[in-house]
């Protein structure tokens, strides 16, 4: 038998029984509002030799909503909802399911009896009221559940030969690898910098050298903040004093949007540290002098492959998956010449009504 992944069972499987909408949104009726469902039955296709009626696709929906909701299955405003946004997806998913049992036929995959009875026994038992207890509460005969769980399981295995096993060829190591590499140059490692600086303006160079060395010999007293220390010197200043000394703001940046200047006074400090004082060419050509204070240099290095290499190839298997499930649909639609014309249903057609 082919090899497959849990994983890849359960997501093809479930697609193809009950959809990724219907799982996903499960109907949540704020209040019960609907009294009775009213089924306007007909049928819906032949396919095969084998008629669906809109009375198959509620025993399927009802069978899905027992297995996965039971909570909701003694509502009926509840059922309502599902069964009118469901209807046409849960059809589509049973015409998908006949074709894949021709195909399987085809190939003469077998079921044996035991290993339907085993699956009716994991799927509809119920510890008060038995298999038949439960059927009968669904409205199904034992003879419709067996040809429910027969059908499932001949679509669990040619899902195996006709998508399974495709996948598992293609999601090879090599292919992990590659993703790894793509994950990389999509997250990239990351460097951040919390930093401050001050910038001192004088009559000179030699000038703005000097405060700055005074307002770097204040950093224990202001507690290492260039703020607090910026106001103890400016207090001290003459009023004739034409010296400036501006703090900025207190900056969180990406290392690539921090400029070569200030990336090169940063990157010789540790956390905490004031530079010494630094001269640097000002946005208005002038030269100026600056002390910077690291605050916070952050580095985050992307996970390594071991970390991640599960991550990215069930992602991989999902997504191979679900390419090769729907390319097998296109092909069996094909093959038994199935198209929306197909189906047997009027214009603006209401199978369920609610009064």
């Amino acid at each position: 038998m082919v090899p497959s992944y849990p994983m890849l069972k359960t997501l093809i499987f479930s697609a193809l029984l009950f959809g990724t909408v219907a799982a996903q949104n499960p109907p949540m009726p704020p209040v019960e509002q609907v009294q009775e469902i009213v089924v306007q039955n007909r049928i819906l296709i032949n396919l095969n030799g084998k008629n669906i009626s809109v009375l198959d696709v509620m025993k399927q929906m009802d069978v899905f909503l027992s297995r996965y909701y039971p909570q909701y299955m003694e509502s009926k405003t509840a059922r309502y909802q599902f069964y009118s946004t469901q209807w046409r997806q849960t059809l589509q998913q049973m015409v998908d399911r006949e074709l894949m049992v021709g195909d399987a036929e085809s190939r003469e995959v077998k079921v044996s009896d035991g290993e339907v009875r085993e699956e009716i026994q994991n799927r509809f038992s119920n510890d008060k009221i038995g298999v038949m207890g439960a059927l009968e509460k669904l409205g199904i005969s034992y003879d419709e559940a067996r040809d429910m769980v027969h059908q499932d399981m001949l679509v669990q295995k040619i899902q195996g030969f006709r998508v399974t096993s495709k996948v598992l060829q293609k999601v090879t190591s090599k292919e992990i690898k590659d993703a790894y590499q793509k994950y990389l140059q999509e997250n990239p490692a990351k460097e951040e910098w919390k930093y401050q600086f001050v910038t001192i303006r004088a009559a000179d160079e030699a000038s703005s050298q000097e405060i700055a060395l005074k307002l770097a010999a204040l950093k224990e007293k202001a507690q290492e903040s260039l703020t607090v220390a910026a106001d103890l010197y400016k207090a001290q200043l003459p009023p004739e004093s034409t010296a400036t000394l501006a703090v900025s703001q207190e900056f969180s940046l990406e290392d690539k949007a921090v400029s070569q200047a200030h990336r090169d006074a940063l990157s010789k400090l540790k956390p905490s540290e004031w530079s010494p004082p630094t001269a640097q060419l000002s946005r208005d050509g002038t030269t100026v002098v600056r002390i910077f204070h690291l605050k916070e240099h952050i580095k985050t290095n992307p996970p390594t492959f071991t970390a991640i290499s599960n991550d990215l190839k069930e992602k991989l298997l999902n997504q191979t998956a679900e390419q090769e499930y729907k390319s097998y649909l296109t092909r069996l639609h094909q093959r038994f010449n199935f198209d929306e014309k197909s189906l047997d249903i009027p214009a603006r057609f209401e199978p369920f009504l609610a009064k």
